[in-house]
């Protein structure tokens, strides 16, 4: 019998610290199989991919075995391992901009990994380059070629990234969280092509993913890990429908879910409120690059909203549709090209003084990553009482108290305050900064995709937290993600963005569960369900709609 293309018998990975990162991991992988690892940060998925290919971290021991083709890898010298990287294995990263060299050309980064292991060389390089991009679906390949990473979309890079890994025709493609930054299109098209390539070239894939949507959406089985350890493993329709094991119904259970078209109710349209708005957009346009120079692109484009005191707004759409700039607008951040922003009736714009200033306190901002977003100097209790410490609010004993009663409002432990922010897990950092932002009770927060980089079950506990503070104190809220299953589930209103216009509006129940705009059922369309029978059923359609 042919010896399976990988094969993980006993895998352990540690390090100095006390708790090992693999305890014991045990895969195999067939031919032309895709196999999707899942679990929580920490669970030792991508460790285990990197064992393969010999990228460890400096001062990891890894001991079992890891065999290609039956060969054992685990172990093997620097120079053995440079012949087997790239060429019989190669590694797709989650951000492809940190994977590419950024004052190298497309075109020299592709033909510098033909040329590293003698494949081809000069003219023969380049057109094997385009042939690559070509494989990978980047239109006008030639063009691209001249290239350089910063003009190109995320979706195009990761396109690149994985043009870079098919280069020499590896028999093994590991790809880890390969498309958790991309908008729902992209991320789609990105999958869709992942099946391709498998389908064309007989290349065996292992994804690392913490997305149940994606691993239902391309894998044929399914590794769960957890803390180390492999707590179940089944084919991709068996673990759906019957997961055997608590910790995978849990996964499961924590994942958000759109609205089942044709299953909605009727959901009436709101009432026009009395009151004064939390915050209006009224006919704002931003405009990015210079008149003088004759470039002028506008990031907004003559948007009107209103979100009423007490609710919700989800802002979606795909990268460069304008809805970061939108929730900057609302914090002052960004110069109006037209247009006025009114926070609580009173133009942003327009206040000068103390009377900014007041307005500035009234809301508060909740970045994508929390750890770039706490000073790592300032211990957890110094980063919530900074605000108070900076506006002169109350007391020293007053302030400490407010930074106790906001660290049990978000649920974390008093013994937290002398810790720093590399201390603590993804998850409990952005309970931190959550905890932060509400410090001086805004009436107004905008909330900037504050769950993208979390795990499903973290994520799930951030929304269920994020929602039960939202009704208790009764802030607004701007929530922007691309994740439209998030959005759903803790949005009140929702609004459509389409390079810079709101191309559609209204209660989030009636956008999510009968569209009216082409536009909204593309993006619906291509959220990846997770259920296997989804995929099955609707996976050739789904394919050609988004091509």
């Amino acid at each position: 019998m042919t010896a399976p293309v990988l094969e993980v018998t006993d895998l352990a990975i540690s390090f100095a610290h006390p708790r090992p990162a693999v305890v014991s991991v045990s895969i195999t992988l067939g031919e032309a199989e895709v196999l999707a690892l899942v679990g929580e940060s920490g669970s030792g998925k991508s460790m285990t991919a990197r064992a393969v290919i010999g990228l460890l971290p400096e001062g990891a021991v890894a001991t079992g075995s890891v065999r290609l083709r039956g060969e054992e890898v685990l172990g093997l010298p620097e120079d053995q391992l440079r012949r087997i990287r790239g060429r019989r294995v190669a590694m797709v990263f989650q951000e492809p901009q940190t994977a590419l060299n950024p004052v190298r050309t497309i075109g020299w980064q592709l033909s510098e990994a033909l040329r590293a292991h003698g494949r081809v060389r000069g003219k023969a390089a380049r057109e094997r380059a385009i042939e690559l991009l070509r494989e990978v679906e980047i239109p006008d390949p030639e063009e691209r070629l001249g290239f350089y990473p910063h003009q190109l979309s995320g979706g195009q890079k990761q396109r690149v990234v994985l043009a870079l890994a098919l280069a020499n025709e590896p028999e093994l493609l590991l790809a880890d969280e390969p498309t958790t930054a991309l908008d729902v299109t992209v991320q789609a098209e990105i999958l869709a092509l992942l099946r391709r390539i498998r389908d064309r070239t007989g290349t065996s894939i292992v994804i690392i993913t913490h997305n149940m949507g994606v691993v239902a959406h391309i894998a044929d089985r399914v590794v769960v890990l957890r803390q180390g350890e492999v707590v179940e493993e089944a084919e991709t329709h068996e673990l759906f429908a019957r997961p055997r094991h608590s910790y995978t119904r849990q996964l499961l259970a924590a994942v958000p879910r759109l609205p089942v078209p044709g299953e909605m109710h009727a959901v009436p349209e709101p009432e026009d409120s009395a009151g004064v708005p939390a915050l209006e957009y009224d006919d704002v346009r931003v405009h990015y690059g210079s008149r003088m120079r004759g470039r002028v692109l506008p990031a907004v484009d003559g948007v009107t909203l209103r979100l009423d005191r007490g609710q919700v707004l989800g802002l979606v759409g795909e990268s460069g549709s304008g809805k970061t700039t939108l929730g900057r607008l609302a914090a002052g951040l960004v110069p109006l090209a037209g247009g006025r922003v009114r926070v609580g009736g009173e133009d942003l714009a327009a206040a000068r003084g103390r009377r900014r200033v007041d307005l500035r306190r009234r809301l508060a901002f909740v970045h994508q990553d929390p750890e770039a977003s706490l000073d790592p100097r300032f211990s957890i209790g110094d980063a919530i009482r900074e605000p108070l410490d900076v506006h002169g609010v109350g007391s020293r004993r007053s302030r400490d108290e407010r930074v106790l009663e906001l660290l049990d409002a978000v649920r974390l432990p008093a013994s937290f305050l002398q810790r720093r922010p590399r201390e603590l897990s993804g998850g409990q950092r952005q309970r931190v900064a959550l905890a932060r932002a509400l410090t001086l009770d805004p009436e107004l927060l905008i909330a900037d995709e504050p769950t993208s980089a979390l795990d499903v079950s973290v994520q799930a506990e951030v929304l269920e937290l994020f929602a039960s503070l939202q009704r208790r104190l009764g802030f607004a809220c701007v929530f922007i993600s691309h994740d439209l299953a998030v959005v759903n589930k803790v949005a009140d209103q929702v609004a459509v963005l389409r390079a810079g216009k709101v191309v559609e509006s209204g209660p989030a129940a009636r956008v999510f569960g009968d569209p009216a705009h082409e536009y909204t059922r593309r993006l619906l369309d291509a959220v990846p369900v997770p259920d296997p029978t989804v995929r099955d059923a609707t996976g050739p359609a789904l394919r050609q709609h988004i091509a």
